[in-house]
C-alpha cells in the first residue's frame, strides 16, 4: 500500500511502504552528429559552445600563469586576487547557460568565473540588435557580428577588470573574483560563502513564480554545499506544496529553479563521498519531494549532455514542474586554489584518468568529425579567444583603480519606492480586509504595525509577507491575523521552520523585483540566519558595485520580560548595528511603529525592524490618514535642560517615567531622546541635547557589555566632551543570560528605577 498524500488528518497505522522511485544517470547517449540531425542544435550554436568553453579556460589559465609571471601579455602584473580555478568544469557551465533564455537567472559560487563568463556569452548571443547596441553604446559597429564581438570583448574586459579589482569591473572592484555579478543578464552573483547563494536563488524563483514572467533560475553550487544547513532548507523551501501551479488543468507545485550541483568530488581537499552518507548526491532530492525533484545524474564532461539535461529541466520549470535537481559529474584539474598543491590527497593516476575525457578536447574532435570546423578554423577560433583575452587583460591592467575616497561608496542606497509602477499600484485584494479598531484615535503597538503592513500591501503588489505560522494562525502574536484572507496565499504564506532560508529567500526575491517583508518569531532566531542577514542582505548592494538594491524588511520581535528564558528573550539589535549595509530600527510607540514600518517597506535598503513584545499591547495616538516616519531621525519625547536620557525601544517608556519622577523628586528638567533608528543614526539630535544639558544617561534593554549604548557614549565623548559636566552613564540589562524566573528576570532587566538612580547620581 502506498501512503496517500497528506493522509495524516486521521490516525492510520496500517502497514505500508514508501517507494522512492529511481533516479536516471547519464541519460544522454547522443553526440553532436545526432543532435544536428535531430535539429536540436544548429551549426552556429555548436561552434559557440566551443568558443564559450575556450573563453573560460583561457581566462582561468591566464590566472594560473599570472601567478607565476608566465602570462606573456602581462609579464610584470601583480595579481593579488583569489585563485579558485574551475579548469576541467567548462562543459557544466557552458552546457547549462546555453540552455537558458535571456530572461532567466543564475547564481554562482566562489569558483564562478566559468559560470559568469558562460552566462554573459550566451546572453549576448541571444540579444537583439537593439539590446546589443544598448550594451555597447559607444561602439561604432555596423553588423550584428561586429556588435556581438564588441559585446564579447567588453564582457571579458569587465570580468578581468573585476578580478583585478578595477573600477571598470562588473562590480567596480568591490566584489572581486568570488562575488562577480552581472545583473543586466540575470547573473545574481557568485558567492564566497559555500551554499550562500542557494537560498537567494530559491527566493529569486519564488519571485519569478509570483511575477509570472516565465523566468527560470539556475543555481550553480558545489558538491560540498549539499551538506550545508541553509542549502537543505532551500531545497525544502523550493518544493513546498503551497506553491501551486495550474498548467493545462494539471495540479503541480514548486518554484522554477534548477539546483545544478557542480559535483567535482572535492569539497575543498577531502572527497565529498567521505563526508556524505550517500554515494550519489542526486539522492539528496528524494528527501524533499515525492518526484525526487526530477533528479538526474549527468555527465558533466560532455557539454551536449549538460545542455540536453538543462533544456529538459528548463521546460519542466516553465511548465510549473520545478524544482529540478541535477547532479553534474565533473572534475577540476587544480586544487581548491593555486596555493593548494593537491598532491597530498590526489593521485596523478586519478587526474590523468579524468583528463582523458577533457570536455574541450572531446568536443573539438566532434566538431572536426562533423566538419563544422577544420584544423585551420579551430586554430583561428583559439587564436581569436586568446587575442580577445589578452587585449582585455592588458586594458584592464591599465584601467583606473577605484578612488580611495570611495572606499565605502555604495554601502547604502539613498533611494526609496516613492512611486509604484502602474502594474503593481493599488493591489487587488482577495477578500475583506481585517478590521482594526481605534479607541479615541488610539491603536495598540501591535495593530499599528498590522495597519502599516496592510496599507503597504494595498499600495504596492510587490510587497509580500511570509514567516513561520503567519498565515491562517496570524503569527505567534496574532499580528497578521486576517492578512491571508485579504491578500491570498501568493502574498501571505507560512514558511517552514527555516530562519536562514526565510531571510535568504527574501534577498533573492528582492533582487528580482519584489519587496518582501519576513517575520522572525523571536529575535533570538536571527542568529540562525546570521549569514543570510549579514553576508548577503547587507552586502550585495555594495559588493555588486550598486548594480542591485535589496529592499526587504525583517521583522524581529524581542521577548525580554515575558519569562521565556535565555533563547527567546535576547535583545540583539546591537549585533546587527555592527553589520554595515543593514538598517536597524526599533520604535517605542504605536505612532512610530506604523510610520517607520511604512518607511522601511518603501526604503531600498535591507531593514532589521525590531519590535518589543512588551509594547505590543501599549496604546497611543495613530492617525488614520497616510503618514510616514523617516528612518534615521531621532525624536525628542520630552524636552528638558538639566539632563539627557537617550534610549530606544521599551527603555523609552521607562525613561519617561523616570523623567517625571526626577522632576517631582528634585525639580530636575529631563530631556528624553528616542533614537528610534540605530542605523542610520541621528547623531546631531543627541549631541545637540547633550550640549544643552551637560549630562547624559544612555538606556536600553540590551546586555550592557558590547551593546550599542557604548557607541552612543563614545560618539558623545568624541564630539562634545567639553560640554559634559559629569561622566556618561549606561543603564542596560545585566551582563548575563536572560533567566526564566520572573523574580530573576525582573532583576536582570533595567527599569525606570535604574534609570532614575543613574540620573540622580549625575545630578
Amino acid at each position: 500500500m502506498v501512503a496517500p498524500y497528506l493522509s495524516n488528518t486521521r490516525p492510520d497505522f496500517r502497514a505500508f511502504e514508501i517507494d522512492c522511485g529511481t533516479i536516471p544517470a547519464c541519460r544522454f547517449r547522443g553526440d553532436l552528429q545526432s543532435e544536428l540531425e535531430a535539429g536540436r542544435i544548429d551549426p552556429a550554436t555548436a561552434v559557440q559552445l566551443l568558443e564559450s568553453m575556450l573563453m573560460i579556460r583561457e581566462l582561468e589559465e591566464m590566472i594560473v600563469r599570472l601567478r607565476s609571471g608566465a602570462y606573456e601579455p602581462l609579464p610584470e602584473f601583480n595579481y593579488r586576487g583569489p585563485t579558485h580555478i574551475s579548469v576541467g568544469q567548462e562543459a557544466a557551465s557552458v552546457g547549462a547557460c546555453s540552455a537558458l533564455a535571456l530572461k532567466d537567472f543564475i547564481t554562482s559560487t566562489h569558483r564562478g568565473h566559468g559560470d559568469g563568463l558562460a552566462r554573459g556569452y550566451h546572453a549576448i548571443q541571444a540579444m537583439t540588435e537593439e539590446q546589443l547596441r544598448k550594451r555597447v553604446a559607444r561602439c561604432g559597429a555596423a553588423s550584428r557580428h561586429e556588435l556581438i564581438e564588441e559585446a564579447l570583448e567588453d564582457h571579458v574586459y569587465r570580468m578581468i577588470a573585476e578580478l583585478f579589482g578595477k573600477e571598470d569591473g562588473y562590480c567596480k572592484g568591490r566584489g572581486g573574483s568570488m562575488h562577480i555579478a552581472d545583473f543586466s543578464v540575470g547573473h545574481l552573483g557568485a558567492n564566497a560563502i559555500v551554499g550562500g547563494s542557494v537560498p537567494i536563488a530559491t527566493g529569486a524563483a519564488v519571485g519569478a513564480r509570483y511575477l509570472g514572467n516565465g523566468a527560470v533560475v539556475c543555481c550553480f553550487a558545489g558538491d560540498g554545499a549539499f551538506a550545508n544547513g541553509v542549502v537543505l532548507e532551500s531545497l525544502n523551501f523550493a518544493a513546498q506544496s503551497q506553491f501551486t501551479n495550474e498548467m493545462a488543468g494539471d495540479h503541480r507545485f514548486g518554484v522554477p529553479i534548477i539546483f545544478l550541483v557542480l559535483n567535482n568530488h572535492y569539497g575543498m581537499t577531502g572527497r565529498t563521498e567521505e563526508v556524505m552518507g550517500i554515494a550519489h548526491l542526486a539522492r539528496r532530492a528524494a528527501g524533499f519531494s515525492d518526484c525526487n525533484m526530477h533528479a538526474e545524474i549527468v555527465n558533466g564532461m560532455e557539454v551536449l549532455a549538460v545542455r540536453d539535461t538543462t533544456l529538459r529541466a528548463v521546460e519542466k520549470c516553465r511548465r510549473g514542474e520545478g524544482p529540478v535537481f541535477l547532479d553534474v559529474n565533473t572534475y577540476r584539474y587544480y586544487g581548491h586554489s593555486l596555493s593548494d598543491p593537491r598532491n597530498e590527497y590526489r593521485t596523478r593516476e586519478e587526474e590523468a584518468a579524468w583528463k582523458t575525457v577533457d570536455p574541450i578536447a572531446a568536443y573539438e574532435k566532434q566538431l572536426l568529425d562533423c566538419k563544422l570546423l577544420d584544423e585551420a578554423g579551430l586554430a583561428a577560433l583559439r587564436a581569436q579567444v586568446q587575442r580577445r583575452n589578452a587585449c582585455a587583460a592588458q586594458r584592464a591592467a591599465a584601467s583606473p583603480d577605484p578612488e580611495p575616497a570611495d572606499v565605502i561608496k555604495y554601502m547604502y542606497t539613498h533611494t526609496s519606492a516613492e512611486e509604484v509602477p502602474a502594474r503593481f499600484r493599488n493591489a487587488a485584494i482577495a477578500g475583506e480586509l481585517p478590521a482594526i479598531k481605534r479607541t479615541d484615535g488610539q491603536l495598540t503597538y501591535r495593530d499599528a504595525i498590522k495597519e502599516a503592513l496592510m496599507e503597504e500591501m494595498r499600495r504596492d503588489a510587490r510587497v509580500i509577507f511570509y514567516g513561520e505560522d503567519v498565515a491562517e494562525y496570524g503569527g505567534a502574536f496574532k499580528l497578521s491575523k486576517g492578512l491571508l484572507e485579504a491578500f491570498g496565499r501568493d502574498r501571505v504564506f507560512n514558511a517552514p521552520i527555516s530562519e536562514a532560508a526565510i531571510c535568504g529567500t527574501a534577498v533573492g526575491a528582492a533582487m528580482v523585483g519584489l519587496r518582501p517583508v519576513v517575520e522572525l518569531m523571536y529575535m533570538d532566531f536571527a542568529l540562525m540566519s546570521g549569514d543570510q542577514i549579514g553576508n548577503q542582505a547587507a552586502k550585495w548592494h555594495y559588493m555588486s558595485g550598486a548594480q542591485v538594491e535589496v529592499p526587504l524588511v525583517i521583522r524581529a520581535s524581542v521577548g525580554g520580560g515575558k519569562g521565556y528564558g535565555g533563547q527567546h528573550s535576547q535583545t540583539l539589535e546591537s549585533i546587527f548595528t555592527h553589520v554595515p549595509g543593514l538598517y536597524v530600527v526599533y520604535p517605542s510607540t504605536p505612532y512610530d511603529a506604523k510610520g517607520m514600518l511604512k518607511s522601511a517597506i518603501r526604503d531600498n535598503n535591507p531593514v532589521m525592524f525590531v519590535e518589543s513584545q512588551l509594547l505590543y499591547g501599549e496604546k497611543g495616538p495613530v492617525p488614520d490618514d497616510e503618514y510616514l516616519v523617516p528612518l534615521g531621525v531621532a525624536d525628542i519625547k520630552r524636552t528638558g535642560t538639566d539632563i539627557t536620557i537617550v534610549g530606544w525601544g521599551p527603555a523609552i517608556p521607562d525613561a519617561l517615567k523616570a523623567a517625571s519622577r526626577l522632576q517631582a523628586d528634585v525639580g530636575a528638567s529631563v530631556e528624553v531622546v528616542d533614537l528610534r533608528s540605530l542605523i542610520p543614526l541621528d547623531v546631531e539630535t543627541v549631541l545637540r541635547s547633550v550640549r544643552k544639558t551637560g549630562r547624559c544617561v544612555v538606556a536600553s534593554h540590551c546586555v550592557t557589555m558590547g551593546s550599542f549604548m557604548g557607541e552612543i557614549v563614545s560618539t558623545i565623548q568624541e564630539n562634545v566632551f567639553d560640554y559634559l559636566d559629569a561622566p556618561i552613564l549606561r543603564v542596560g540589562a545585566k551582563n548575563g543570560i536572560a533567566p526564566q524566573s520572573h523574580i530573576l528576570e525582573a532583576a536582570f532587566l533595567p527599569n525606570a528605577d535604574d534609570i532614575l538612580a543613574a540620573a540622580k547620581a549625575l545630578l
